[in-house]
């Protein structure tokens, strides 16, 4: 089995942040159009590249027991914390908006609720019934 770089490992890191990040972008972008559910399919995408993400994690403190590490590897962490903010911040965006939708969407089912059950009750009360003699 060929032995994986640490330079390799975060680029490959940097990789995933990079489309983690543009799926952010899209999600917060649909969201503004207030399509709630293509964001939430983008959503499912990014679970998936948080899990590559956290193995890509367990591959890279293995390699952080040799201390040495290059210029380019010490450039290349700090590509991969300011993506990891960026990643982050985001997130806490798309979360808000998210947050909102959920907020809409369940006013929105408790209002026709509300409706539905004052139309039956309306219907019900309305005379419809044999002892006022309509039919």
């Amino acid at each position: 089995m060929k032995q994986v770089s640490f330079k390799q490992l975060l680029q490959k890191k940097i990789q995933l942040l990079e489309s983690l990040v543009n799926n952010l972008k899209r999600e917060e972008e649909l969201l503004s159009y207030r399509d709630a559910d293509s964001a939430v399919k983008i959503e499912f995408k990014n679970e998936t590249l948080v899990r590559k993400l956290e193995e890509l994690d367990i591959q890279l403190l293995e390699h952080q027991e040799m201390d040495v590490h290059t210029e380019e590897e010490i450039a290349l962490s700090e590509s991969v914390f300011s993506k990891l903010d960026e990643a982050r911040t985001l997130q806490q965006k798309v979360q808000e908006l998210l947050v909102f939708e959920m907020n809409e969407s369940k006013k929105e089912y408790w209002e026709f609720s509300i409706k539905r059950r004052l139309k039956s009750h309306l219907v019900f009360s309305s005379g419809l019934s044999w002892t006022k003699n309509y039919c």
